[in-house]
């Protein structure tokens, strides 16, 4: 438990690990603060690079929206288990974000551009030349993935008093 009672079971650091991942991908695989020099490491990086760093970012984004979920039916009883059952594991952000999406309240219209930027990182990933635009796209891609994790979190969070969670807590 967090502050005020919110459920967050590690959510929270895993948000910040994929902000933080994006934004080392959108900055040329740097956390530097020069323009010119992350331009030039972009300009750099070989197509199969952004696919595979786009597909971490997708990976990251899959577990941490089982664990909401998991986090959502389970309540303050979820503990640190990350619920991630090698087994039953999804490897879509876009599928985790169908399965569980709905019940954490989250807007479906955000799993169409799941399905875009998975589309996008098997392009990249499968040797396609970067286009006209490609490197804006990445970028959106990388903030998009961070802006869609922070939605998981504050779906949790603000579902924080729904009866799971005030049950799990003994209240």
């Amino acid at each position: 438990m967090t502050g005020k009672g919110q459920p967050d079971n590690g959510l929270a650091g895993q948000v910040a690990r994929i902000e933080r991942a994006a934004a080392f991908l959108a900055n040329g695989l740097s956390l530097g603060t020069c323009p010119d020099a992350a331009g030039r490491r972009r300009d750099a990086m070989p197509a199969k690079l952004i696919g595979n760093g786009l597909r971490e970012l997708d990976l990251f984004l899959t577990d941490l929206i089982v664990e909401a979920g998991r986090v959502h039916r389970l309540g303050a009883a979820a503990g640190g288990d990350p619920g991630v059952h090698p087994g039953r594991r999804i490897y879509s952000a876009a599928e985790a974000w169908r399965r569980t999406g709905p019940q954490l309240g989250l807007a479906m219209d955000a799993r169409a551009r799941l399905r875009e930027m998975r589309a996008a990182q098997n392009r990249h990933c499968f040797g396609r030349l970067r286009g006209e635009g490609a490197e804006a796209a990445m970028q959106r891609a990388c903030a998009d993935y961070a802006r869609l994790a922070g939605e998981v979190l504050a779906a949790v969070r603000g579902r924080a008093g729904a009866p799971n969670f005030d049950t799990a807590a003994g209240k």
